[in-house]
C-alpha cells in the first residue's frame, strides 16, 4: 500500500460530495472543480484554504486534467504546486489509503 508523504499538502479540488464519499487521508477539500470544468479558471478563488508557501502542494481532481490547471494557477501565485497524475482514480488503483472523514472548507 502506498502511503501519503507527510511533507506534501494535498489539495482535493473535487466537489464536496465526491470528497465526502472518498478522499486521501489528510487531504483538504477546496471544491473548485466546477469552476475549472468549463475552463473558467481566471477567477479561481483559493482563499478558503490557508495554503502553505513552504511545502509542496499536490492538487487532486478526478483524473488529473483539472488539477493541472489549478496547479498552474497556484504556481502563478508563487506556490510550489503540482498535479497528482491520474487523480483520485489513479490513487484508488494504487492504494486503499482513503478515509470517509471530511475536511471540507
Amino acid at each position: 500500500m502506498k502511503s501519503r508523504p507527510d511533507d506534501v499538502f494535498i489539495l482535493d479540488i473535487r466537489p464536496a460530495y465526491s470528497f465526502e464519499e472518498e478522499h486521501i487521508d489528510g487531504s483538504y477539500n477546496l471544491p473548485v472543480y466546477d469552476q475549472l470544468k468549463g475552463k473558467n479558471f481566471i477567477g479561481l478563488d483559493v482563499s478558503a484554504v490557508e495554503l502553505p508557501d513552504d511545502q509542496e502542494i499536490a492538487v487532486v481532481c478526478f483524473s488529473g486534467s483539472n488539477a493541472a490547471i489549478a496547479a498552474s494557477r497556484l504556481r502563478e501565485h508563487g506556490f510550489n504546486a503540482k498535479r497528482m497524475i491520474g487523480g483520485i482514480n489513479g490513487w484508488q488503483s494504487e492504494t486503499t489509503g482513503t478515509i470517509q472523514t471530511a475536511q471540507t472548507v
